[in-house]
C-alpha cells in the first residue's frame, strides 16, 4: 500500500524531466554562431535571459559572433562583447572564423587578419570584465595565446583551443600564423592535460570553433594536427572527453571519432556541435563523469516574441 508521501514523491518524480537524484556535477549553456543576422542579438539576449537563471555555471560560445560577410569593425566584435559583459555568469569564449580569418573578404572590408585577431584579443581578453574569467579560475598558459586557457569546475576541466573554419587560415602556399597557432595548442592540450591528471579531474571539455572533420579517417586540410592531438589526448586521459564546437550550423551529438584498428565509435569521445543562424539556440550541458552517459543535452530556443516590440 502506497501512504501520501510515497505518493507524493511519484507524482513529483513523473513531473520531473528527469531522476530527481541525477543532478550533473556540472551544467551550463553552449552556444555558437550567434548573432549573425539583424534581430539574432535581440534572440540571443532574450534566450540568454531566460534560461541562464535555469542554473547555468556559465556560458560558452565557441565561436562566430558576426556573419562571415558583415564589415569586420571593432563595432562588430563589440556588441557581443556588450551582451557578454552584461551576463550574471561567466562567459568561456573561443574566437571563430568571422572574427579574424574571414576578414581577408572584400565584403568583410579586405582587413589583415592577424590585425583583426590582434584587436580580439584586446577586445574580448586584455579587459577582465568581458568574459570574467577570473570567477572560472582560469589559467593561460602563454600570453601570446590568451584566447587558450583552462579551469576546472566540478571534478571536469575544461580547456579552450583555438581552431576556426576555413581550413584554420591555412593556405596553399601555407601560413606561418597557422603553424605557430597549431603549435601553441598542442602545447596548451598537453599542459591541460597534465593539469587535469594533477587535480583529479574526472572528465574533459574541449571548446573550439571549427568543425574538422572528425569523422574522416584523413583530416582535411588545416586540420591535421588537431586530429592527432585529440588521438594523443584519449591515450594520456583516462577519462570522458566532450568536444564542443560550431562552425557548420547544424546540431550534431555523435560519437565520430573511429578507432583506428576496429573502425569502431571511440567509447570514451563525444561530439556536440551547436546549432547555428539562421537559428538561434543553445544546448544545455550536463555533466556527470560517473554516470553511464557522463554527458546529457537538451535543445533550448527562445520565444522569438521576446525580440519584438509591443
Amino acid at each position: 500500500m502506497i501512504t501520501a508521501r510515497g505518493l507524493f514523491t511519484l507524482i513529483l518524480a513523473l513531473a520531473l524531466p528527469g531522476p530527481i537524484w541525477a543532478e550533473p556535477a556540472v551544467r551550463f549553456l553552449a552556444i555558437g554562431d550567434i548573432p549573425y543576422l539583424p534581430g539574432e542579438d535581440l534572440l540571443m539576449e532574450a534566450m540568454l535571459a531566460e534560461e541562464i537563471p535555469r542554473g547555468a555555471a556559465l556560458v560558452a560560445h565557441v565561436g562566430d559572433v558576426k556573419r562571415g560577410s558583415a564589415p569586420c569593425t571593432d563595432a562588430a566584435l563589440g556588441r557581443a562583447a556588450e551582451i557578454f559583459r552584461n551576463l550574471p555568469v561567466p562567459v568561456a569564449f573561443t574566437p571563430g572564423d568571422n572574427e579574424w580569418t574571414d576578414c581577408r573578404r572584400e565584403a568583410a572590408g579586405g582587413h589583415d587578419p592577424e590585425e583583426r585577431l590582434s584587436r580580439l584579443r584586446q577586445i574580448y581578453f586584455a579587459d577582465p570584465q568581458i568574459l570574467r574569467l577570473d570567477e572560472l579560475g582560469a589559467v593561460t598558459t602563454e600570453a601570446a595565446y590568451p584566447e587558450n586557457y583552462w579551469f576546472l569546475r566540478g571534478g571536469v576541466l575544461f580547456v579552450t583551443l583555438h581552431v576556426v573554419g576555413s581550413h584554420n587560415n591555412l593556405h596553399r602556399g601555407g601560413s606561418a600564423e597557422y603553424e605557430a597557432r597549431s603549435a601553441a595548442n598542442r602545447r596548451h592540450l598537453r599542459a591541460a592535460t597534465a593539469a587535469a591528471k594533477a587535480e583529479g579531474a574526472k572528465a574533459m571539455v574541449l571548446l573550439f570553433h571549427a568543425n574538422p572533420d572528425l569523422q574522416q579517417a584523413k583530416p582535411p586540410r588545416g586540420y591535421g594536427p588537431l586530429h592527432e592531438d585529440l588521438r594523443r589526448l584519449l591515450r594520456d586521459f583516462p577519462g570522458p572527453v566532450l568536444a564542443i564546437h560550431g562552425d557548420t550550423h547544424r546540431y550534431q551529438f555523435d560519437r565520430p571519432l573511429r578507432d583506428p584498428g576496429t573502425g569502431a565509435p571511440e567509447p570514451r569521445f563525444t561530439r556536440l556541435e551547436v546549432p547555428g543562424s539562421p537559428i538561434v539556440g543553445g544546448v544545455w550541458v550536463g555533466i556527470d563523469p560517473d554516470a553511464p552517459e557522463p554527458f546529457t543535452v537538451t535543445l533550448t530556443y527562445p520565444n522569438a516574441r521576446d525580440g519584438l516590440a509591443d
